[in-house]
C-alpha cells in the first residue's frame, strides 16, 4: 500500500504549498486519511460510515474531497474563479496536478497549489465540523481558499525569486 520508491513522493511535491499540505496530499493519495469507511475497515467502532457533511453516501477519501455535495460546490467555485471547466475534475487529476493546457509552467504549479489547498481546506473544515461541531458553509470557502492560496504562493514565489538572484 505504501509507495515502493521515492518517485511516488516526487510527484507529491509543490514548493508553493506548506509541508502540511504536501503531507495531506500524500496521505490522500495512499488512502491514509482517517475517513469513516477506513476506520470501520480497521475495526474502529464508528456510529455510521456516512459522510458527516452530506449524510448521504459512505465517506471515502474520494467522496470527502470530491464527490460530496459540499466539496462539489467548493470545487465549482474554485474552477469558476480560474475560468476552468469542472467536467474533468477527478481524484487522480487532483493528485497528479493535471493542469489545463492554457497554463504556463508557473501557472500550472500555482493551479496545482490552489487545488491542493482547496482539498486541504475541505478536509480541515470537515474535521472542524466533526470534532468541534462548527458549521461550514461551502459558499464561504472560496474566500478562505483565495486568501490562503495568495498568502502561501506569494511568500514562496518571493523566496524562490530571491534565491534565483
Amino acid at each position: 500500500m505504501y509507495p515502493s520508491s521515492n518517485t511516488s513522493l516526487v510527484s507529491m511535491k509543490n514548493n508553493l504549498v506548506s509541508k502540511k499540505v504536501e503531507v495531506f496530499v500524500w496521505r490522500a493519495k495512499w488512502e491514509r486519511l482517517p475517513v469513516l469507511s477506513e476506520l470501520d475497515k480497521r475495526g474502529i467502532d464508528v456510529n455510521s460510515v456516512l459522510c458527516p457533511l452530506c449524510g448521504i453516501d459512505i465517506e471515502t477519501v474520494n467522496h470527502s474531497l470530491l464527490s460530496c455535495s459540499h466539496a462539489r460546490i467548493v470545487w465549482q467555485k474554485v474552477r469558476d474563479w480560474w475560468g476552468f471547466d469542472s467536467a474533468n475534475l477527478s481524484f487522480d487529476n487532483l493528485l497528479r496536478g493535471c493542469v489545463p493546457s492554457n497554463c504556463s509552467d508557473l501557472g500550472g504549479q500555482i493551479w496545482q497549489a490552489v487545488e491542493w489547498i482547496c482539498g486541504y481546506l475541505i478536509w480541515k473544515n470537515r474535521n472542524q465540523k466533526v470534532f468541534k461541531k462548527t458549521s461550514w458553509t461551502p459558499p464561504n470557502a472560496l474566500s478562505e481558499i483565495q486568501v490562503l492560496s495568495y498568502d502561501w504562493v506569494a511568500k514562496r514565489c518571493k523566496k524562490r525569486k530571491n534565491r534565483m538572484t
